[in-house]
């Protein structure tokens, strides 16, 4: 669709990437307020509902960044599919679901704060 639109001329590559961030963000957050809620009040939370609010949507908006990044980097969605993993594997090691960061070495460590699942 953007392809079409943009040959013709209908508006630019910014504008349409903003317009793009704008309808996921509007879409985004009544789902993560939803999924917020519910965790919060299931679970009990004690600290201030705005803040992990803030903290699920900006993760949430990060995700679908890097989802529209790798689907813009690549043409064939089978490709895309097979890039998955080369995002997801470090993010599941860094996260400390398989080693303890302590267990990472100290060079390597700084690669925490670049995942989102830390």
């Amino acid at each position: 669709v953007f392809l079409r639109e943009y040959s013709t001329d209908h508006y630019s590559v910014g504008a349409y990437f903003v317009s793009r961030l704008t309808t996921e963000a509007i879409v985004t957050f009544p789902q993560m307020l939803l999924s917020t809620t519910l965790t919060y009040l299931l679970i009990d939370l004690q600290m201030a509902f705005g803040y992990l609010l803030a903290v699920v949507y900006t993760l949430a908006m990060t995700s679908t960044a890097v989802a529209v990044l790798l689907g813009c980097s690549v043409e064939d969605p089978k490709m895309a599919s097979e890039f998955l993993p080369l995002l997801f594997v470090p993010q599941l090691l860094f996260a400390g679901f398989f080693v303890a960061s302590e267990l990472i070495p100290e060079w390597l460590r700084w690669a925490q704060y670049l995942c989102s699942l830390t």
